[in-house]
C-alpha cells in the first residue's frame, strides 16, 4: 500500500476487473474521456475489448515490468483506479492512466495526489525515471490534475519527437497515435533527476 495525505494506493486483485471497467467505461466519468456526447470518435469498448487491453497481468502484479493497475482509496472508500504500461516502452520508463469512478470526486485533489505518490512509488521500487501520459485536449480537467501534479506539456510542434523517444521502435505503429490522434492529444511528461 502506497499512503498520501488524502488517499492510499493498493494494487488490484483480478476480482476488481470488472468493476474497474465500469468505473472507465460506464460511470458518469467515462464522458470525460470516452464514447458520447463529448467523444463520439472515441467509442466506449465492450467487456471484450477491455480485456484485450487490460489483461490479467494488469490485476495480479505477475508482470510488473509490463504494468500493473492499482486502485485509489480515500479513507476507507474506493474512489478510482491508476495505472502504468511499460511493456511498450524503453527502458525506465512508464506510460499512466487513472480515472475516478465517480464525478463527486473530481475537484479534490484526490487525483493529483494519486499521481505524484504513485510516481514516487514507481521511481524507489521499480527504477522507472520517466513518465507519459497522453490525455485528449477536450479532457481539460485532467491535463490540470497532471500539471498540478508536476507533469509539463509538451509543446504541439515537439509531440511525436518525444513520443517516438518513449516508444519502442516495434510499438511505434501500434501505439504512436494515442488513443486520441496526434492532434486531439496532449502529451505530459515527467522525469526524476536522475534521468538523461
Amino acid at each position: 500500500m502506497i499512503k498520501g495525505q488524502q488517499v492510499t494506493i493498493e494494487p488490484s486483485k483480478l476480482t476488481d476487473k470488472r468493476k474497474v471497467y465500469e468505473w472507465l467505461c460506464l460511470s458518469e466519468t467515462a464522458k470525460s474521456h470516452m464514447g458520447p456526447p463529448n467523444f463520439e470518435d472515441t467509442p466506449i469498448p465492450s467487456w471484450e475489448e477491455y480485456c484485450e487491453d487490460f489483461k490479467d497481468f494488469y490485476f495480479d502484479g505477475s508482470k510488473p515490468n509490463f504494468g500493473q493497475l492499482w486502485i485509489i482509496n480515500d479513507g476507507n472508500q474506493e474512489v478510482g483506479a491508476i495505472c502504468y504500461s511499460s511493456f511498450h516502452l524503453k527502458g525506465k520508463s512508464a506510460e499512466l492512466d487513472i480515472w475516478m469512478g465517480t464525478e463527486k470526486n473530481y475537484g479534490r485533489g484526490l487525483g493529483s495526489e494519486a499521481i505524484k505518490i504513485f510516481c514516487d512509488y514507481l521511481m524507489e521500487n521499480l527504477d522507472i525515471e520517466r513518465f507519459i501520459i497522453r490525455p485528449s485536449k477536450r479532457n481539460v480537467r485532467a491535463v490540470r490534475a497532471y500539471e498540478k501534479a508536476g507533469f509539463i506539456k509538451v509543446s504541439d510542434e515537439d509531440k511525436q519527437k518525444v513520443v517516438k523517444e518513449y516508444l519502442l521502435d516495434e510499438y511505434v505503429d501500434i501505439y504512436g497515435q494515442g488513443d486520441y490522434g496526434i492532434g486531439d492529444d496532449v502529451v505530459l511528461v515527467f522525469a526524476s533527476r536522475n534521468s538523461d
